[in-house]
């Protein structure tokens, strides 16, 4: 049976239609009907990301945020301290605030390890930092010294944006950290995604991932802006950086560990839609990898939540159903 041009046309346009209306459908109905798959993580040696306020000092319920670090199994605290300058230097030195935060929370929380979190944005960030400049390195690993000698903090998470696949730079930080600091201290990554697809801005690859894996302690991936609009993709995404990036830790360096970064904001910019990129959504994804064959279980540490400023009390109860198996 033979159509006419217009007939094709009209099919044609009938084919394209039902397929937006199933991707429209998709997007509204997988986040109500998707299913944690499973069983509940033995792995939870999580992180949870805290506001600069705590270093800047203030009135802090500690015996509060001791609580919660211990209800939600948070072993990793990152403390943000803010930025660094062009030079290299932080931007807020404050020595007292941050003794009071690594002593008031090793006294309550002996068993967290209390971590420096640093923003260091180049050009294509939010910053002015150049890691090809050997001065400028050499004093951001002053400061880590300064932050875990003098100020007690159990590590530093270098948190370098916009870090492109490849970068050369990002390593010889890594490694000039790593030979200045005392033993035991933790040597942290806040990492870019994992991207099937090797271009530069879109993620990293497994042999990057492999080479900061062989410079650090842990890799922690920000599991969020990846621009997906889609919550049954970004599920996959998030599923794929467990696998992969377990595989390519274990691969260069079998005491890296790996946490998947989760997010519990709303507010972003367009590669940030929160109807797609929640907690739920990466929590599934993340048990998704888990379950994976593939995955490397031994380098899985756990999830961190972005950030405990912005996650809402009923995040937390999701939190604790879909990733600690608590129900009430």
């Amino acid at each position: 049976m033979k159509f006419t041009l217009t007939q094709r046309r009209k099919r044609i346009g009938l084919a394209v239609a039902a397929i937006v209306l199933l991707i429209i459908a998709d997007i509204f109905f997988y986040p109500l009907l998707a299913q944690a798959p499973g069983t509940t993580p033995t792995a939870q040696d999580n992180g949870l990301w805290l506001r600069y306020t705590w270093y800047f000092g203030g009135a802090h319920d500690y015996d509060a945020l001791a609580q919660r670090l211990k209800d939600e199994r948070i072993r990793d605290a990152y403390f943000h301290v803010r930025g660094i300058d062009a030079d290299g230097r932080l931007h807020y030195r404050y020595p007292d605030r941050a003794k009071r935060v690594t002593s008031e929370m090793h006294k309550r929380s002996p068993g967290v390890r209390v971590v420096a979190w640093v923003y260091a944005g180049n050009s294509q960030g939010m910053g002015k930092v150049d890691l090809s400049r050997a001065d400028v390195r050499a004093a951001m690993v002053k400061e880590a010294v300064w932050l875990t000698a003098t100020c007690g903090f159990d590590g530093v998470q270098w948190d370098y944006e916009i870090c492109n696949d490849g970068d050369p730079d990002l390593p010889k930080l890594l490694e000039e950290t790593r030979a200045a600091m005392a033993p035991g201290k933790l040597l942290s990554v806040a990492t870019a995604l994992w991207s099937p697809i090797p271009v530069k801005r879109l993620g990293w690859n497994d042999a990057y991932f492999q080479k900061i894996a062989a410079r650090c302690d842990q890799m922690t991936v920000m599991g969020y802006d990846s621009g997906i609009y889609s919550p049954r993709v970004y599920a996959w995404l998030i599923s794929q950086q467990v696998i992969h990036v377990t595989q390519d830790a274990a691969a260069a360096n079998p005491n890296c560990r790996v946490l998947i970064g989760i997010p519990t904001y709303a507010k972003g910019g367009l590669s940030h839609d929160p109807h797609t990129e929640n907690l739920r959504m990466a929590l599934i994804g993340v048990r998704a990898g888990l379950g994976n064959s593939n995955t490397k279980q031994s380098a899985f540490a756990g999830v961190a939540p972005f950030a405990d400023y912005t996650t809402q009390e009923s995040e937390w109860r999701t939190y604790q159903e879909v990733w600690l198996g608590r129900h009430e």
